[in-house]
This record gives structure tokens, C-alpha cells and sequence, in this order.
């Protein structure tokens, strides 16, 4: 069960990975008032001065004591990955070009490119936070000492 779990979990981020992408590539962010069109039916995107000024029924959807992604609003999944913002952190905000280009990877293989950009996002961190590398040896030296195994009861 748990499995599953993680499988839909996964999903999930690449789904959010893909909108994330989509969204920077575009140049749009996440609106933070919207307006009510009656011949539409929908909530349009607008921004303060607009939306409280149109004379249509309006609503902010964002809340100043809560968190907020520029470019997925409520939805905190990427903004919350260090991995993944470590690797957009080398790109810049206005190149719409390279956005544009991570857009189309990322549309081809969500899933794909949410474990390669992590894995990038990870070397990244790591050569910038200056750590040793580990010291060689093998695999099963490095976790020969009791309590430190990947599923340890020491930690519980």
C-alpha cells in the first residue's frame, strides 16, 4: 500500500513539475485576485486595482498569512523541493527561451524530468554547500556500523 502511495505521490509532483514549467515559460504567474464574468461563467484573472474597481463580484485568493508559489499559487509542491528550486535558481527569471525549452522536455516526460532535475538540483547543492565527498570504500562499509542501515531502528 504504501507503494501505491509513493507511486501517486510521484504523480502528483510531476503533474505540479509540468504546470510549474508551463507557467514560468509562459511569463505568468498565479493570479492572486480574480474577477467573476456572468457571460462566461468563469473567474478571470486580474490583478487588485482591477478587480476591486470593475463592479463585478471579485475575490482574493491569496491570503497575506499564507504561502504562496509565484507561478502555482496554493500549491506549495515545487516551491517546497530545495532540489528542484536549486536547479531553477541557474536559470534566469526573464530567459524565456530556456524556460520554454525545460517547458517542452518537461511536457514529453514529467516524470522523467522530475527525477533527473532533483538528481541536477542535488549536485548542485552540493558543490555549492562545499561538503566532502564521501571517502570511497565500498557500500558495505559504509553502513557496517550498527544503527546507521537504511532501515535502522535506531532512528525510531
Amino acid at each position: 500500500m504504501i507503494a501505491v502511495a509513493a507511486v501517486l505521490e510521484s504523480r502528483r509532483n510531476a503533474h505540479a513539475l509540468r504546470r510549474y514549467v508551463r507557467e514560468r515559460a509562459a511569463g505568468r504567474g498565479a493570479a492572486e485576485w480574480i474577477v467573476l464574468d456572468e457571460s462566461l461563467g468563469a473567474w478571470l484573472a486580474t490583478d487588485e486595482v482591477g478587480a476591486t474597481t470593475s463592479g463585478r463580484e471579485w475575490r482574493r485568493v491569496r491570503q497575506s498569512s499564507e504561502p504562496w508559489c509565484s507561478a502555482l499559487g496554493h500549491d506549495l509542491s515545487i516551491a517546497a523541493d530545495d532540489s528542484l528550486q536549486a536547479m531553477f535558481a541557474a536559470i534566469e527569471d526573464d530567459d524565456l527561451s530556456a524556460w520554454r525549452s525545460l517547458w517542452i522536455e518537461a511536457d514529453r516526460s514529467p516524470s522523467r524530468c522530475l527525477t533527473d532535475w532533483r538528481a541536477r538540483g542535488r549536485r548542485l547543492l552540493a558543490a555549492v554547500s562545499g561538503e566532502p565527498r564521501s571517502t570511497g570504500g565500498t557500500l558495505a562499509g559504509k553502513f557496517a556500523a550498527r544503527g546507521t542501515g537504511k532501515r535502522s531502528f535506531a532512528t525510531v
